[in-house]
């Protein structure tokens, strides 16, 4: 289990962490502190926890000031803060990530997969990633990249289609671009689409078929790179005919 304790004078914004810690499996938050003096009065003499969230800007002293004297009291130290200009200054007081406010559960998990993975998932590698699923009531599930099939925009959400199932995701495409690891292994062809490359089932002209049967046509933007796509994978014979 994880425990957490969360450092913000900010009532809303604990609140908020709450929420995201009690959705995430194996996480427990064990203390909150609004005041910073208070935090620091009982930290100096507790028990050493996982992570530390903690604000950067607070009365009376601010967050980079009080990790200089309870660092030594966590794992792991994760600011929050709602200036990107402390990015800097977090790492120089010894932070080991930077959660940016207002910050997606989705980059919230990300993090906390970053820096915890295998204890997660009792040993289990790190190729994987949590998200809330709108069908099972909004719990967050694991999702394993190698189980995925595609990401499709869908409205406001997204369906994440995997092997065992379809899940039903508050993000958008662009915030699987930016927030999770898809560089290798994914490509998009399709405004409406991220499909995992091995899961493709064949290619007829433009028109792709991935092995669930999702069906999609190259879109127009997507035109060079479909190109160079199939130019790299698609194997012809030498022979004159």
């Amino acid at each position: 289990m994880i425990k957490c304790i969360a450092i913000d004078d900010q009532y809303s914004s604990l609140v908020g962490l709450q929420k995201y810690i009690e959705d995430t499996p194996n996480m427990r938050l064990v203390q909150q502190y609004t005041d910073p003096i208070t935090a620091l009065r009982e930290l100096a003499t507790s028990e050493t926890v996982d992570i530390i969230f903690m604000d950067v800007e607070m009365p009376q002293i601010s967050g980079l000031e009080l990790a200089k004297a309870i660092r030594f009291r966590t794992r792991k130290l994760i600011f929050t803060t709602s200036h990107q200009e402390y990015a800097f200054d977090a790492f120089e007081a010894a932070g080991d990530a930077y959660l940016l406010k207002p910050y997606s559960y989705a980059k919230f998990a990300t993090t906390i997969t970053r820096l915890f993975g295998h204890e997660m998932t009792g040993g289990a590698n790190e190729d994987y990633f949590l998200v809330k699923n709108k069908e099972e009531e909004h719990r967050a599930v694991m999702v394993k990249y190698e189980d995925i099939i595609a990401f499709e925009s869908f409205h406001n959400y997204i369906k994440l289609h995997t092997l065992g199932k379809i899940i039903i995701a508050y993000l958008s495409l662009k915030d699987v671009r930016e927030q999770l690891s898809i560089k290798n292994g994914f490509i998009q062809l399709h405004r409406g689409y991220i499909v995992a490359i091995d899961k493709i089932l064949y290619i007829d002209g433009n028109r792709i078929t991935m092995n669930n049967h999702i069906s999609f046509t190259v879109g127009d933007i997507y035109h060079n790179e479909f190109k160079s796509f199939i130019s790299e994978r698609l194997i012809i014979s030498s022979r004159k005919k």
